[in-house]
């Protein structure tokens, strides 16, 4: 069986080379993206209009000033994935929590993304949305049930957040039995 990189879904995005495998392709497909269920919450509030602290840029004539830069601090400060071993039909666990400061007063278009890759290659997206965040500590959780049709391995999961051109970004692993 041939999976390709880059689905933009559940079910989507694979090719497979015979009818049978196809169809447990789909089904696999099928029952994970029935399962996924995820949460966004804020943890704590970040001050409005704070900036991150600022830094000069480093200058050959010390009586020119130079513009200290700012703007967003965006940090992973924790992710999990429990449990790390599962068979068949168990849940399957990820939090995400994340820290924004700098934005504006009407906060940043944050872009959440948690694939599902296999032997360094994407299955599946998982979770691909924007939304507006003000600063603060978020939290997202996400999880699904490793569908029947799962092979026996090791599964990555890679979770991502960017804004206004950085992103950050983590793997957690779990091995199907």
């Amino acid at each position: 069986m041939l999976l390709t990189a880059g689905a933009a879904g559940a079910g989507a995005g694979y090719v497979a080379t015979q009818e049978k495998p196809r169809s447990q392709v789909e089904i696999f497909f099928n029952d994970l993206g029935r399962s996924i269920r995820h949460t966004t919450r804020r943890i704590s509030a970040g001050l409005p209009g704070r900036r991150p602290t600022t830094y000069a840029e480093p200058t050959s004539q010390r009586s020119v000033a130079s513009e200290p830069r700012s703007g967003i601090a965006l940090k992973i400060q924790r992710s999990t994935l429990a449990p790390t071993e599962v068979h068949k039909g168990e849940q399957v666990t990820l939090t995400l929590r994340y820290m924004i400061m700098g934005t504006p007063e009407k906060g940043v278009t944050i872009r959440e993304k948690s694939s599902l890759n296999r032997d360094g290659k994407e299955l599946t997206v998982l979770k691909d949305e924007s939304s507006e965040k003000e600063n603060g500590t978020w939290e997202n959780t996400l999880s699904f049930a490793v569908p029947e049709g799962a092979q026996p391995g090791k599964y990555t999961v890679t979770l991502l957040i960017s804004a206004q051109g950085q992103t950050r970004s983590t793997q957690r692993s779990f091995t199907v039995r």
